[in-house]
């Protein structure tokens, strides 16, 4: 190992004199994002980048983990091109992202060249990664960042190793000293170099001062596109490093290390997506990913390949998600709860020691000790408090159910709110609709709906009063009044 080697080893084992240093370079990074590819093996009118992976665009999945690398949206550039509306129209509310539109699909290089106008004041480092690479962990950017102001070459890339790197740009290195010499694309390979078994990840940090004019730089190839790869063959002929900073003066330097340097990561990391094949290799490993992630966080997965939960969801510890249960969106479940099988939780929120059995909850909450199922449907804006109980195949949509309440089996509530300790009977609906208008049934404390009761809204019930089986109402019934019929009459208190 060289001396200049030793030093960097050395200085990366200690860290970069703490987490204030990282913060400190990090705050000096933008992004480049390129999603302005057609994708046309998708074989898709949607753009490739917003084809979802585990229940998301592949795009957002890239964007999560620069943002826990560190970077905010307002330094992250995302180059669109095909679908750029589309593109747009996803990341509304997710962050104040720079846009940079690339018109024409002219290469790799000419897609980061549009970002100039937006980062060339403001930027020293750039990093350039796929929209298409959702594998990409925030953990391995953190690495290449750390070894890129360790080092302060003009490139660092990324490299990984496979089998068959079939497709991908080969690494070719010194034979006697083991440093980075060039790219050579595949089609250029020979005999020889086919046998290399490291490839070009596509990924890359470049100090920015460097970056531009070398865009410039770029000649077309026989497809007249402009590469990327072209600039790490750039930086091996530059003969003299620029200073960035009071540190570094200059390749005369005999600390500093070759213009080039070079980071592995895992071949799975990097791995792109390209048709609707890969999209489902790429959508097993990252939900593989993310059960291991909740089990080594405490949480009980039995069967992990019939388990699907998104990127953003939260479980507890001591909780069980059992088979064929769907966690989308953001969903977030406290501890000890039972989740499944065979049920289904979107943008839902989930308090402690609930139970969900076979049935559906959707961007719905409930608190703790809340028992639902099976076959029960908690639609859109439904508040259940603690220790609700929600009877097989019973509906609840936008209501609120008070605590200790009970909604029995074959049970619709709609634009309802109950009180405390509300018993439903079996076979209870609000009719909360005329055919015009959506209208409220209000439900007090300690009332009683017997089996098959009819509420016709907007209608009221009062606190402790009670419907008999079968009974129509069609007025408001007063406290601690009990009503039966059709329609429904009070016969006392």
């Amino acid at each position: 190992m060289t001396a200049s080697a030793e030093r960097t080893a050395g200085n990366m084992a200690q860290g970069l004199d703490g987490q204030d240093d990282l913060t400190n370079n990090l705050a000096k990074l933008a992004v480049v994002v390129l999603a302005a590819g057609k994708g046309s093996r998708m074989r898709s009118q949607l753009p490739k980048v917003l084809h979802q992976v585990i229940g998301e665009p592949m795009l957002f999945h890239v964007l999560r983990q620069v943002t826990a690398l560190g970077v905010p949206p307002e330094r992250t550039v995302i180059v669109i091109g095909n679908g750029a509306e589309q593109v747009r129209e996803a990341l509304v509310g997710r962050g104040a992202y720079l846009f940079a539109e690339q018109t024409e699909q002219l290469g790799t290089a000419h897609a980061v060249q549009q970002a100039e106008h937006l980062l060339a004041v403001t930027a020293e480092h750039v990093l350039v990664l796929y929209g298409d690479g959702p594998l990409v962990r925030a953990a391995s950017l953190r690495g290449l960042t750390v070894k890129h102001f360790e080092t302060r070459p003009l490139v660092t890339l990324v490299t990984a190793t496979t089998p068959d790197p079939t497709g991908y740009g080969r690494i070719f290195r010194d034979p006697n000293s083991g440093a980075f010499h060039s790219i050579v694309e595949e089609a250029d390979l020979s005999l020889a170099q086919r046998d290399i078994k490291e490839f070009n990840a596509g990924i890359y940090i470049y100090r920015a001062k460097w970056l531009w004019p070398a865009l410039r730089r770029v000649t077309p190839s026989s497809k007249g596109e402009y590469y990327l790869t072209d600039l790490a063959q750039f930086a091996t002929q530059t003969a003299t490093l620029p200073a960035d900073d009071a540190n570094h003066k200059g390749s005369h330097d005999p600390a500093l290390p070759s213009p080039v340097e070079t980071i592995w990561m895992d071949a799975d990391d990097i791995r792109g997506i390209n048709d609707r094949a890969q999209l489902a290799e790429v959508d097993a490993i990252l939900r593989r990913r993310l059960v291991l992630q909740h089990q080594l966080n405490g949480v009980t997965i039995n069967d992990p390949a019939t388990v699907y939960i998104s990127a953003d969801t939260e479980i507890g510890p001591d909780s069980q998600i059992e088979p064929n249960t769907h966690l989308r969106g953001h969903c977030r479940i406290g501890a000890n709860c039972v989740i499944g099988p065979n049920t289904v939780l979107e943008n839902a929120i989930v308090g402690d020691n609930c139970q969900v059995i076979a049935s559906f909850v959707e961007a719905a909450t409930l608190e703790n000790r809340v028992i639902v199922g099976p076959m029960a449907h908690i639609r859109p804006g439904c508040y259940l408090e603690h220790d609700v109980q929600i009877g097989n195949f019973a509906e609840a949509n936008r209501s609120y159910i008070g605590h200790t309440s009970r909604q029995h089996h074959f049970s619709y509530l709609g634009d309802a709110t109950l009180g405390e300790d509300v018993n439903i009977g079996a076979g209870t609906i609000t009719a909360n609709y005329d055919g015009k208008n959506k209208h409220k049934t209000r439900i007090g404390p300690h009332a009683f709906i017997g089996s098959d009761t009819i509420l016709r809204a907007p209608v009221e019930i009062g606190a402790s009063a009670a419907t008999g089986a079968g009974a129509v109402v069609t007025h408001n019934v007063p406290a601690h009044t009990t009503v039966v019929g059709v329609p429904a009459r009070p016969i006392g208190k």
